[in-house]
């Protein structure tokens, strides 16, 4: 049974772009669509009707004064547990826009919470255009973000509104079937640095071989370093540390999965895209390596590229050229972009122009979590063109190194940081999303660090 939808006619294309996703795609629901004056989103049938409240976004005001409308801390919030227990929530839902009540009778609900401006401006990263907070690498840092300043970047705050729009709904129309989606493991690997460096220079090898016999405390890791300096000069990958390849998708494999792998094409920073060229015959040996083993290759933006139209379109087509050399028949169709950066005005309409299917960027390096709250695929938004791409995001949820670096949360091997990233999985699993993980090659030269790989991608955990 098809359901009436009235959007206010003053926010018409971003919430119809948020209706599409989250009552199409993820819930399910054929309606139709109608505009109207009132500032509120209504779903009606049979005489029924729910009514969301709408406020947010006005994309109409000047852009210099969009930060005006960021919600103000601390966020109220609505407690579901007893009403709403059905929807099986983290906790008291923030409430990033309108008031926290929702009010029933015999053949209505209103809600007071403006969901549908909420789910945009998490979808379509908003702050991080009405907001100049950067960090040295020009990204919008976790720490500038509302997820974090708000107590709510390990939860899927998006997910948990489309479930308690969900259990809305049901309650209404009983009748009304939602598809379960079962979420799924992605694992990826950024190939920054797919060879050890240290296999060029003995003056690399000795400040690599002080680090893993203070830092790591590995002495085998430092005698395979020896010998992986000796052997690199013909041609032999065995001893190299990081070339992990082999036992990184033996690993997938053994836990039911298939990988995604990211070659960075292009060197648009120098070294810091990685000191290996995509056409060398070593690199062509990779890439027709993971082909064959039926995982994926994709694109691993460089450093620049995030604002240049021109040199992500090249990089594809280096990538393609790449594959085809080496006897690899994908399409490469998927990027994440270099050191994560980012720039929500541009980089997805830059993507998009190049043709890529997804990008899978959406995680912040200082911190894992729901950047755009939520575990789903979805269509991105364009800030230039104000209306929605054919470029899907598919969010980054976990990034090794936020948990386990020195440099951001610094847990290490602790039981803090499992716990953490069970934490993060079992969230995004749990509505039907995607976990997915980022682990790079060059971080599996230890018992522990291939320990805790291992045990992230069991699907029985």
């Amino acid at each position: 049974m098809t359901l009436l939808l009235t959007l206010p006619s003053s926010r018409s294309t971003p919430l119809k772009w948020i209706a599409d996703i989250v009552l199409g795609e993820w819930l399910g629901l054929p309606f139709d669509l109608v505009e109207g004056a009132e500032n509120a989103v209504v779903l009606e049938r049979g005489g029924r009707r729910l009514v969301l409240a709408s406020q947010f976004p006005d994309l109409a005001a000047v852009r210099s004064t969009w930060d005006a409308q960021l919600p103000m801390l601390p966020l109220a919030e609505l407690d579901t547990r007893e009403a709403w227990a059905e929807a099986d929530l983290e906790g008291p839902l923030p409430v990033l826009s309108g008031l926290p009540r929702i009010e029933e009778s015999e053949n209505e609900i209103h809600c007071g919470i403006d969901m549908f401006g909420a789910i945009f401006l998490m979808l379509s990263r908003f702050e991080e255009v009405a907001l100049p907070d950067r960090d040295a690498h020009d990204r919008f840092p976790a720490t500038a973000s509302l997820a974090w300043k708000g107590g709510f970047l390990y939860r899927p705050v998006v997910d948990e509104y489309v479930v308690l729009l969900g259990a809305m709904i049901r309650r209404l129309w009983p009748d009304v079937a939602h598809p379960r989606r079962e979420g799924r493991i992605r694992v990826s690997c950024d190939v920054d640095q797919p060879f050890d460096r240290v296999g060029r220079s003995a003056g690399a090898l000795v400040r690599s071989l002080a680090g893993d016999l203070v830092r790591r405390r590995d002495p085998r890791l430092a005698l395979r370093r020896v010998r992986n300096f000796v052997e690199h000069r013909r041609g032999d990958l065995r001893f190299d540390p990081y070339y992990t390849f082999d036992w990184y998708m033996d690993a997938c494999e053994a836990a039911g999965h298939s990988a995604a792998f990211y070659f960075i094409p292009d060197h648009s920073a120098g070294e810091i895209d990685g000191s290996y060229d995509l056409f060398e015959p070593r690199t062509l040996a990779l890439i027709r390596a993971v082909g064959a083993r039926a995982h994926e290759v994709g694109v691993h933006g460089s450093y620049n590229t995030y604002r240049d139209a021109g040199q992500i379109a090249h990089e594809r087509q280096r990538m393609r050229d790449a594959c085809a050399q080496a006897g690899v028949a994908q399409a490469v169709c998927g990027n994440r972009q270099h050191y994560l950066r980012w720039d929500a005005n541009e980089t997805p309409d830059w993507l998009d122009a190049a043709g890529y299917d997804y990008d899978t960027t959406g995680c912040f390096a200082d911190r894992p979590g729901f950047r755009y709250g939520t575990a789903r695929s979805f269509p991105m938004w364009s800030w230039q063109r104000l209306s929605p791409l054919r470029l899907r995001q598919r969010p980054l949820i976990l990034m090794e190194g936020s948990v386990l670096a020195d440099a951001y949360l610094g847990l290490g091997h602790s039981s803090a940081a499992m716990d953490l990233m069970q934490q993060l999985k079992s969230r995004a699993l749990k509505h039907g999303g995607d976990f997915t993980l980022l682990w790079h090659n060059s971080y599996l030269l230890t018992k522990a660090d291939r320990a805790f790989f291992q045990e992230i991608i069991r699907k029985d955990r």
